[in-house]
């Protein structure tokens, strides 16, 4: 490391604690992908994680909810209360009823902020210079026949800092994208699936190409293909029917065993959400 390097880090380490010790650490927004489209809604459960912390501070924590099109663009920007120890659901329907909004499908960015008694104790946290507060939350999936799927967020908005002073958000704000190839280890049956689609989702601010992928599992080998465009903070949802599966593979029929992949990841951990449907049934969702 050259001694510019080394200045430059020793700076930024003294920044951060700094804004620790003085309750207002950097803070990330992590995200999911809704759908209001094809019989599926989509519902956010967030919990007021400060009270598990710091159970003696009886404070609710403020959720900054910023609801993001397909395209990428803001639809607008809604804040919740949580009460302390509580949690909220927010249907997606409601929320875009309330912010003047049709669209049947994107993104969700949550950001829970601390009560100021609970940023007093953040100055007691071991390595106040690697604090980072981050908001991963749930999303629900169902449908009219109360079929539930629940998936966890695994990814940030790579772009969107919170909390801390100007300059941190600056940094932090502009971190290079890390874009390698990525195949999923989760295997899909292929026995009676009828349809698969593959939502690819750009969580950061530099667009990019990637390309969709269907492959049998067992040769490693695609079966279906796809390149896709996606600006800042854009999703697109790519179908694709069994009898495709079929013809692409060349044998009248798709493998029996199948993974998803994107070549490459637009973001560090941005795998797609997958959603399926076997014969005539309900769609289902996983993520990654």
């Amino acid at each position: 490391m050259s001694a510019v390097a080394e200045l430059k880090g020793r700076a930024l380490t003294a920044m951060r604690e700094r804004s620790a010790k003085g309750g207002n650490p950097i803070r990330f927004a992590y995200t999911h992908y809704f759908i209001e489209a094809e019989g599926l809604h989509s519902r956010i459960h967030l919990q007021n994680f400060f009270s598990t912390f710091w159970p003696q501070e009886h404070v609710p924590a403020t959720a900054h909810v910023t609801v993001m099109g397909a395209d990428g663009s803001v639809i607008g920007r809604r804040d919740y209360e949580i009460a302390p120890f509580g949690s909220i659901y927010v249907e997606l329907a409601e929320l875009l009823d309330a912010l003047g909004s049709s669209r049947p499908e994107g993104s969700v960015a949550v950001d829970l902020e601390p009560a100021g008694a609970v940023r007093a104790h953040f100055d007691d946290l071991p390595d106040p210079a690697g604090v980072q507060i981050n908001t991963p939350f749930w999303m629900a999936y169902y449908d009219e026949a109360d079929s539930y799927m629940y998936v966890h967020s695994i990814e940030m908005l790579r772009d969107q800092v919170f909390g801390g002073n100007a300059p941190l958000r600056w940094i932090f704000g502009r971190a290079p994208a890390i874009r390698e190839p990525w195949r999923s280890w989760r295997l899909i049956e292929g026995d009676d699936l009828t349809e698969i689609q593959i939502v690819a989702f750009n969580m950061g601010s530099e667009s990019g190409e990637t390309t969709v992928q269907i492959l049998d599992a067992e040769k490693e080998q695609p079966v279906f293909e796809r390149r896709i465009s996606l600006k800042p903070h854009e999703l697109q949802r790519v179908k694709v029917r069994s009898e495709e599966l079929a013809s692409q593979n060349g044998k009248g029929a798709h493998p029996r065993r199948l993974r998803v992949g994107l070549d490459p990841l637009l973001t560090v951990n941005g795998k797609p959400y997958v959603l399926m449907r076997y014969g005539d049934g309900p769609l289902s969702v996983h993520h990654g």
